[in-house]
């Protein structure tokens, strides 16, 4: 006769009883498992979505954007041309062009006209901060220096802030007209300037 199974009082063999025991564990293990590792993804999308909200909520500088630069502030005290002082030459003068129009590489084209007039000029890129038409940025030893684009951009607004040396930023805007025709900029760079307000 076959050897009798050990029976457990409900019905069930030992080994059954052994085997549903193992079962349960390696479930209650993998639930354990698995709850730890969710719970480690849920702390790490926390801390996440914290990181980005606090950098959201920094006033950072778009890409291919200038910062905001504060105009006229303390300390940026124009240096006044000499009497009948002349505009820079082209050569003489970096200018950084920035668009901020919605017109696809506008302020690439206008660099490349510049560069060919003689002008030093910056790699192109966009802005948030014209005002107009055409907006030129100098610093506080720049103001010859923006003259000489001036006769190129006739009409445009001129404005100072702290920048160092002669560079000057060509800020395009909507409605801007264009350069002036390359004889009447010529003309317009061999007059005197203007001396600007308190000089």
């Amino acid at each position: 006769m076959p050897p009798e199974r050990e029976v457990h009082p409900y019905g069930r063999s030992a080994d059954e009883v052994r085997r549903r025991s193992l079962r349960t564990r390696r479930t209650r293990r993998l639930r354990i498992t698995q709850l730890i590792v969710f719970s480690l993804l849920l702390v790490t999308l926390v801390a996440i979505g914290a990181y980005a909200l606090r950098e959201l909520r920094e006033p950072l500088a778009e890409p291919g954007m200038i910062a905001p630069k504060t105009l006229r502030s303390a300390g940026a005290e124009l240096v006044c041309p000499g009497a009948d002082a002349v505009p820079l030459s082209p050569a003489e003068v970096q200018v950084t062009v920035l668009n901020g129009t919605g017109r696809s590489g506008f302020a690439g084209s206008i660099t490349a006209e510049l560069a060919e007039r003689g002008y030093a000029t910056g790699d192109p890129g966009n802005t948030s901060q014209a005002s107009g038409p055409a907006v030129i940025v100098h610093g506080p030893e720049g103001y010859l220096a923006a003259q000489s684009l001036l006769a190129q951009v006739p009409g445009a607004q001129l404005r100072m802030d702290q920048r160092e040396g002669t560079g000057v930023d060509l800020l395009l805007g909507d409605g801007f007209p264009g350069l002036a025709a390359p004889e009447a900029a010529q003309q317009a760079l061999e007059q005197p300037v203007q001396p600007p307000e308190g000089c």
